[in-house]
Order: C-alpha cells, then sequence, then structure tokens
C-alpha cells in the first residue's frame, strides 16, 4: 500500500514572470514548479481559471479527476506525471484554442501548506488568417472576389 508523504514544509510555486504566448492550434505547457524542489506526488494540484471549482485540471489522491474538469479542457490538459516527485506542476494544454486565453492559476496544497502562481497565456493566430479576416471586411461587396480568396487560402 502506498502512502503519500505528509510535507509540513512551506513551498512556493515559481511561475514565469511574463505573459505565455501560444500559437492557435499548437500545445503550450504552462511552467509551474515548487520552490524548494518537493515531490507534488501527495498533493493536491488544481489548475483554474475563474472558478475554484471549475478546474482546468485537478489532480488529488494522486491521480487527475477528469470528472470534475471543465468540458472545454477535457482530453486536452495534462500533467508531467514523472516529474511530479521533482516539483515540477506545469499544465501542458494541447491544441490552442482562441477561448483559451486569459488568466491561469496554479494552486499546489498540502496538508499544512499552500500557495498559487497566476499566469496568462495569450493566443495568437496564424498570420494568413489575420489576413484572411481583414480580405473578408475589404471585399465584403465583392463576393466573386471573395469566393476566389477562400477557395486560394484553403488550398495553400
Amino acid at each position: 500500500r502506498f502512502e503519500a508523504k505528509v510535507h509540513n514544509k512551506r513551498f512556493d510555486i515559481i511561475g514565469p514572470s511574463t505573459d505565455i504566448f501560444a500559437l492557435l492550434g499548437e500545445d503550450v505547457t504552462l511552467l509551474a514548479s515548487l520552490s524548494p524542489p518537493l515531490s507534488a506526488q501527495g498533493f493536491e494540484v488544481r489548475w483554474f481559471r475563474n472558478d475554484f471549482y471549475s478546474p482546468v485540471l485537478l489532480y488529488h489522491n494522486l491521480q487527475i479527476r477528469p470528472e470534475s474538469q471543465l468540458q472545454a479542457y477535457k482530453g486536452r490538459t495534462s500533467l508531467f506525471p514523472e516529474e511530479l516527485v521533482s516539483g515540477n506542476v506545469s499544465l501542458r494544454l494541447q491544441d490552442v484554442r482562441v477561448s483559451d486565453g486569459g488568466l491561469y492559476t496554479c494552486l499546489v496544497a498540502s496538508r499544512l501548506w499552500q500557495d498559487e502562481a497566476r499566469i496568462a497565456l495569450n493566443v495568437e493566430g496564424n498570420s494568413k488568417f489575420h489576413f484572411f479576416f481583414f480580405y473578408i471586411l475589404k471585399c465584403n461587396s465583392n463576393r466573386r472576389h471573395l469566393k476566389r480568396l477562400i477557395q486560394g487560402l484553403l488550398n495553400s
């Protein structure tokens, strides 16, 4: 039987000091780690946006709890399980969407201590799509030209 070690040590969560940038459709890692580098295996690791009770990812009792997770993030988030032992509590987010942009909170709690870090994610689109949407606005009156433009972009 495995028993988690009870930590009474204080720790801080260290995250990036600047915003994280990700491209639409790519994968991104929101970096976070414990200092000192304690094992986080027996801790609760909760990544959330606006609502503490609707997590992006919840790791509790030595496993990820998908039943508590926001629907929009199911199947797209993970931790690095083999690195929890060295204090890595980073969040991996796959297939980044525009709606993923914003502020994330990483909260790590032991029985006797907790800390949190906030990380901002900025999602940037592909420049081809920026150009595409600009052209839709500029060429809306010329439908034939717009149709050719759309076909060209989809085929490139």
